[in-house]
């Protein structure tokens, strides 16, 4: 059974590894169940969020995010890298949300 080490001397096993994956898939399979029962109720039209050009950006971002966390949990990407990664999606958002403030003025 293979032991990870990270760059701060913490170790984890495959395990342990994988029981956060399960954790952060169980995570989003929740989060989307509850998105879809929003819409549901909402009587939104489905493909008109599905077309919605935001909806693509929230599911990329969210894809990134999760993908990053398990690598970076894997040891398969490094910590400065993970860092870097994590605050472009966060300027990223960030941008987005200050552009349509000033759209808004």
């Amino acid at each position: 059974m293979p032991v990870e080490m990270l760059d701060n001397g913490v170790t984890l096993k495959a395990e342990y590894i994988v029981g956060l994956s399960v954790l952060a898939t169980a995570g989003l399979v929740i989060m989307w169940g509850m998105f879809w029962h929003s819409v549901a109720k909402s009587n939104e039209n489905i493909m008109d969020i599905l077309r919605s050009p935001s909806f693509f950006k929230t599911v990329t971002v969210m894809g990134v995010i999760a993908a990053t966390v398990v690598l970076s949990l894997a040891g398969r990407v490094e910590g400065n890298i993970t860092g870097a990664i994590l605050s472009g999606i966060a300027g990223y958002v960030l941008g987005q949300l200050s552009g349509r403030h000033e759209a808004d003025k």
